[in-house]
């Protein structure tokens, strides 16, 4: 579960945990006191689009031992 914490760089509000409940604790926070430091998975910016971090969370969830999921296919078929 996430939760609301003070981040130690600018003092501001940001999030802790496990990273599915940040729109909720982003949207309990009052404008103008969110941590910028740190990416809101999940969270619309003023643009309206995703954070980007969503798109690095996808991205990790690629890779496998360091490697991205096309390279350890790769791997696997070349060693058969």
């Amino acid at each position: 579960m996430c939760r609301q914490v003070k981040c130690e760089t600018c003092g501001k509000s940001t999030w802790a945990g496990c990273g599915r409940h940040v729109a909720s604790v982003h949207s309990q926070i009052a404008d103008g006191q969110h941590c910028a430091c740190r990416a809101w998975p999940g969270v619309a910016t003023a643009a309206g689009e995703k954070d980007l971090a969503v798109t690095a969370a996808a991205a990790a969830a690629e890779t496998a031992g360091g490697k991205t999921t096309s390279a350890a296919a790769g791997e696997r078929s070349s060693s058969a």
